[in-house]
């Protein structure tokens, strides 16, 4: 019973892994990525890509947790595994959450026009193509991060605590979106333009207040998500 009790939590592990390192390889067969890649910043630009990055990592050390349960007794695996879910599971919901609402209502202003990955940044047409990558490769990049670390979460984690809601996820969360603001405003002074076309359409105010909805988003959702476990 113990051994069929502890293979569910690798068997998660191990397929979340999987998908994720999946859409990880299938980034350089997407329209885009020759474009990015020579430009500041490559891919981790991305909001998109810091999230699966966050979530495969998490998976990983999940794994590393599942096969190898000397660790358990290790106080900084422990924290570093919690410290990771409470940045993973937030960003990813952020990025599903914003991604799919903007491609089905508002896609200009998520996805690039055809013409822009030959290097121009405007379009002469006035409704140019929009490029889409392959569904199944949208999914792992922007449903599976979400749905793993979630699944996790409620089934084999623990809830936050008082402390870490309160303390530890506000400081964490805020500083990321600093950092992450930071880092997209440097690139983009090299790039001359952003990873997003709603943030390149936008003033630097306007960039200032997506920065920090986006960051108070991903802590009134890890509140919400916490509520949601048992």
């Amino acid at each position: 019973m113990q051994k069929t009790l502890s293979s569910r939590p690798l068997a998660l592990h191990a397929t979340a892994a999987s998908i994720l390192a999946y859409a990880w390889s299938r980034i350089g067969t997407l329209p885009f990525d020759e474009l990015i890649s020579k430009q500041k910043g490559g891919h981790l630009q991305f909001l998109t890509i810091q999230a699966l990055v966050g979530a495969w990592a998490y998976m990983g050390l999940c794994l590393v947790w599942d096969l190898f349960p000397g660790v358990r007794q290790l106080g900084l695996i422990r924290s570093v595994k919690r410290m990771l879910l409470m940045v993973a599971l937030p960003l990813a919901f952020v990025v599903t959450s914003i991604y799919w609402s903007l491609y089905f209502f508002f896609p200009k202003l998520i996805l690039r026009p055809e013409n822009s990955f030959a290097g121009a940044q405007d379009s002469p047409s006035p409704s140019p193509t929009l490029v889409r990558p392959p569904l199944h490769v949208d999914m792992a990049m922007h449903v599976a991060p979400f749905v793993t670390v979630l699944a996790d979460f409620l089934a084999f984690e623990r809830k936050l605590s008082s402390w870490q809601l309160n303390k530890s996820a506000p400081i964490t969360l805020l500083l990321y979106g600093i950092l992450y603001a930071c880092w997209v405003e440097y690139c983009s002074s090299h790039n001359g333009v952003f990873p997003y076309p709603f943030l390149t359409i936008n003033p630097p105010e306007g960039r200032a207040v997506v920065y920090a909805c986006v960051t108070a988003l991903a802590f009134v959702s890890l509140r919400f998500l916490n509520c949601l476990h048992a």
